[in-house]
C-alpha cells in the first residue's frame, strides 16, 4: 500500500478545507477556489494597485504610491473590533512538497484594515507569490479571542497581473503629494477661460489631489491695473471660477478647494509695462498638506 508523507497530508487536509470553505469548530478558514482566484491592477501615474479578492473576508493588496514605498494592505469587509496579533505564514500548494515559512509576527488595527505592512516584509509577500505559495495571515478572531482565524491570499493567476503592476512602478511619478508645487495659471486680457496649456499645468494637482484627501487648494485670483478696480475685482473672481470649475469637472472634491479675489490689490510686477501686466493676470494656485 502506498503511504501518504505526513506532512503532505496535512497541507491536503488544510487546503481542502479553504476550497470547500469548510469551518471546523473553533476555526474560521478563508481564501479564494482556484478556480475563482484572481488578480487585477488598478494603475495611474501616481499610484498602483494589484488587488485580490478573498471571498467572504474582503481583499489582500498591494499598493504602490508615487514617491513612496510598496506595501501590503489586508482590508476586511468586517472591521476588526480590537487590536491583536498575528503570524504570517507562507504555504506551497498541497501539490507541491510540503513547505511552510514563518515569516513574520505582526499587529493587528482596529477597523476594516487591519493589516498593513510596507518594505521589505511587503516585498517578502511579493516574493512568495511569484514562488507560488500562498501567504497566510494566523489571528484569534476579534469578537472573543478564541476561534482561530486563517486568510490566505492565493497565488493562482497572480502571475498573469504582477508584471503589469510592475510596469505601473516604473511609470509612476517620482515625488508624491507632499511636493507637489504650487502653481500659476495665467490669462489673456480681460479673459477668464482657460486655454489647453493652462489645463495641462493643472493635471498634477488633479491626480494628487483624488489620492490626497488632506491636500487644500487655494485659488487667489488678481487683475492688473487696466479698468475699474470694481470690474477688475470680478474678473478675478471670474478667473478662480474657471480654474475650480475644470478641478471639479476632473474630480477634485469641492471641499478641498478655498478662494480669495483680490482683483487688482496684489500685482507681482509693474502695470506700466504689458510684460508686468501679463503677469499680474493670474490665479495662484497654492497646495497645502
Amino acid at each position: 500500500m502506498t503511504t501518504i508523507n505526513a506532512p503532505i497530508f496535512r497541507r491536503l487536509l488544510f487546503f481542502i478545507g479553504i476550497l470547500l470553505t469548510f469551518n471546523l469548530y473553533a476555526v474560521q478558514r478563508y481564501q479564494t477556489s482556484v478556480v475563482d482566484s484572481d488578480w487585477h491592477v488598478l494603475s495611474s501615474p501616481i499610484q498602483c494597485e494589484l488587488v485580490h479578492e478573498i471571498d467572504h473576508y474582503g481583499n489582500g493588496r498591494f499598493i504602490f504610491s508615487s514617491g513612496g514605498e510598496l506595501a501590503f494592505q489586508l482590508y476586511s469587509i468586517e472591521a476588526a473590533r480590537r487590536e491583536g496579533a498575528a503570524s504570517l505564514y507562507s504555504i506551497a500548494p498541497f501539490w507541491r512538497e510540503a513547505e511552510e515559512k514563518d515569516l513574520a509576527q505582526l499587529a493587528i488595527s482596529s477597523g476594516n484594515m487591519p493589516v498593513y505592512v510596507g518594505g521589505e516584509l511587503a516585498y517578502r509577500i511579493l516574493y512568495e507569490l511569484q514562488a507560488g505559495r500562498h501567504p497566510t495571515f494566523h489571528y484569534k478572531d476579534w469578537a472573543s479571542f478564541e476561534d482561530d482565524v486563517y486568510v490566505s491570499v492565493s497565488s493562482v493567476n497572480f502571475h498573469k497581473q504582477v508584471d503589469e503592476f510592475k510596469r505601473c512602478i516604473t511609470n509612476a511619478l517620482s515625488y508624491g503629494s507632499d511636493e507637489v508645487k504650487d502653481t500659476i495659471v495665467y490669462f489673456g486680457s480681460d479673459k477668464s477661460t482657460l486655454t489647453r496649456s493652462q489645463r495641462k499645468k493643472l493635471t498634477e494637482i488633479v491626480l494628487f489631489s483624488k489620492i490626497d484627501k488632506n491636500l487644500k487648494i487655494q485659488l487667489k485670483g488678481h487683475a492688473d491695473g487696466r479698468g475699474r478696480r470694481i470690474y477688475n475685482k470680478k474678473l478675478s473672481t471670474r478667473r478662480i471660477r474657471a480654474v475650480e470649475k475644470y478641478l471639479v469637472s476632473k474630480g477634485v472634491p469641492e471641499m478641498q478647494i478655498s478662494q480669495k479675489a483680490h482683483g487688482e490689490s496684489r500685482p507681482v510686477a509693474s502695470n506700466r509695462s504689458e510684460r508686468g501686466r501679463r503677469n499680474n493676470r493670474r490665479v495662484d494656485v497654492l497646495i497645502k498638506h
